[in-house]
């Protein structure tokens, strides 16, 4: 069991935050102890997937579920792309973001890109928070060394992809979307593909990420491109 002070959401929510992680092998009277010794202002809960005992025991506690995530990974090897999406394929370009490409990616984020993540679905936090939420994750990746890339169709600037080193030739696209302007315009898989692509040309041996749930869309992309589940993970969140 680990329990991680998630201080950055006080910046992005304006809210103390904990992060709950449960592992198999915990017992319930454990799990219930240690999140009695909680008091920030929003919990985020992770329950391995098959533990009925440790969900029936925080529903009591008053955590709400509110998505399961999807631990996804991809070998590399085919894509398993159809013929309109080869020829498109073919036809979106990426490159690394410079600053004026990441200024639009943030105003793109800011005017609501995303709307299914747990934030934007939460009663308790505003479409704004969420997009300054990602904001602020994609700038503390950056200052790390994590990349973003812009995707390209037509000499337009699409949409984007992060692409982060984890080590041992794994990598994690963490976040990825395509721009309200082109979102209609069939390309939308290639924020999935184009990440294969560049981990093959790194010689990596993995592309690890996250789906939840709640993005249905996402969750068949990613099957259809060779994608497979490899573990879940139940999402609770309590507000105090």
């Amino acid at each position: 069991m680990k329990i991680i002070d998630a201080f950055w959401e006080k910046r992005n929510l304006g809210v103390s935050c904990s992060e709950v992680e449960i592992e198999n092998g915990d017992l319930v009277e454990l799990v219930k102890k240690e999140l009695s010794t909680i008091d920030t202002q929003y919990t985020v809960l992770k329950v391995p997937s098959g533990r009925t005992d440790i969900i029936l025991e925080i529903t009591r506690g008053g955590y709400f579920f509110i998505e399961a995530s999807l631990h996804l990974i991809h070998k590399l090897g085919d894509c398993h792309l159809n013929g309109i999406q080869e020829r498109l394929a073919q036809k979106v370009d990426y490159q690394l973001m410079n600053e004026a490409d990441i200024r639009v990616l943030f105003s793109e984020i800011a005017s609501g890109m995303f709307n299914t993540d747990r934030i934007s679905l939460d009663p308790y936090f505003s479409s704004e928070q969420s997009a300054k939420r990602y904001i602020g994750w994609i700038s503390d990746e950056l200052d790390k060394g994590t990349s973003v890339f812009k995707l390209i169709y037509k000499n337009e600037t699409v949409g984007f992809f992060t692409f982060k080193d984890i080590g041992e030739g794994v990598y994690y696209p963490f976040l990825a979307g395509i721009y309200s302007n082109y979102a209609k315009a069939g390309i939308g898989f290639t924020t999935i593909y184009k990440p294969i692509f560049e981990a093959l040309k790194k010689k990596g041996k993995m592309i690890s990420t996250y789906v939840s749930t709640n993005n249905l869309n996402a969750m068949r992309m990613h099957e259809a491109i060779g994608f497979f589940c490899d573990k879940i993970n139940y999402v609770f969140i309590k507000h105090s």
